[in-house]
């Protein structure tokens, strides 16, 4: 990497629309340094009556999308959800983002979201470091729910929440002569929900500048219908990830895609629980029914999974349960427009 890097704020204390689409495009200093991650610290502040509380990490459920373009046509971040890059950055953070657990009362709750941009799992994250000088705009995407989010009433109860944005940068601009750019730029997309009588995989994108450096995928019990939302439920009985050339993935069984969940993050053992106890409880077990797998398992970018030419790119799973619903997240890097 480019060392030394600094933190920068940028923005403070902007306050959110509820239900809305909030939209940042001239707040990021395009300076020609080169970005590691953006940095997203929410604040809900929340007055309590009476409800009951829906969600423990409501405030990952309140962010229903984050979409981040550049000005040259460039989405490193596809309208993914809060829940979904909760996943997202525990696995590749190695931990889970740092947040406040919801607790039907009177409070400010703090959650942090990192969009990352340059891997440290790769043993050369500077391939896909931003390069801030190549755009004349950057444009950041929050939509945002309501307090129904966090709590079962909306009467007497309301949420005003605000966020804080900050960028982890070089110190100096990206060398002139073109031997510190990068060649690709980061991608996070996330696909769902499907509930499993109905459907039970999922089809991916086949482009030639579409690279895949692993996926996840969360099953959640009955009745949800927000993408990744509700208390997983550990039912799946095996996952496969194939195309039209072979299989990748054939058959793997959840004890062993947990054992790789449990190798990337840092969690207690009963975090990413198998066979759950009768009662799920969200906070205890905040990777319960979370499967993934890496493609990208030495650091190096050349173990990206490559989609394209495939006339078919499925991740196909089997669960216990039929009215279960399934998500997806797949995370890698697109070629530089």
């Amino acid at each position: 990497m480019y060392f030394p890097t600094e933190r920068k704020a940028i923005l403070e204390g902007y306050t959110l629309t509820n239900s809305a689409t909030n939209r940042f495009s001239t707040v990021f200093p395009l300076d020609g340094t080169g970005w590691t991650k953006i940095i997203l610290n929410f604040h809900a502040t929340i007055d309590w009556t009476d409800a009951a509380v829906v969600d423990r990490r409501g405030l990952y459920r309140y962010i229903k999308g984050i979409t981040l373009k550049t000005s040259r046509g460039e989405v490193l971040y596809d309208n993914v959800c809060g829940q979904a890059l909760y996943i997202h950055n525990a696995i590749v953070n190695r931990v889970a983002p740092v947040h406040d657990v919801i607790l039907g009362a009177d409070g400010v709750y703090d959650g942090v979201i990192e969009l990352t941009l340059a891997p440290f799992y790769l043993n050369r994250a500077e391939d896909l470091i931003l390069d801030s000088g190549r755009y004349s705009n950057l444009e950041l995407t929050i939509v945002t729910g309501s307090v129904l989010d966090f709590l079962n009433d909306a009467v007497g109860e309301t949420v005003v929440c605000t966020v804080d944005i900050e960028v982890e940068k070089t110190l100096s601009a990206l060398s002139p002569d073109g031997k510190s750019k990068p060649y690709a730029h980061y991608y996070v997309r996330q696909y769902g929900p499907h509930v499993y009588s109905a459907q039970n995989y999922f089809d991916l994108e086949s482009s030639l500048d579409l690279g895949l450096f692993g996926f996840a995928v969360k099953i959640a019990a009955t009745g949800v219908t927000c993408p990744f939302d509700g208390a997983g439920v550990d039912n799946l009985t095996q996952l496969t990830f194939r195309d039209s050339v072979r299989t990748w993935v054939d058959r793997a069984m959840p004890s062993g895609l947990k054992q790789e969940l449990h190798n990337d993050v840092i969690f207690e053992a009963q975090n990413i629980y198998l066979a759950p106890p009768v009662t799920t409880e969200q906070v205890a077990y905040p990777l319960l029914g979370v499967y993934h797998h890496r493609f990208v398992k030495n650091g190096s970018i050349n173990e990206h999974y490559a989609t394209g030419k495939k006339a078919l790119i499925r991740v196909e799973y089997t669960d216990g349960t039929t009215t279960d619903i399934a998500n997806l997240v797949v995370w890698g890097m697109r070629a530089l427009r």
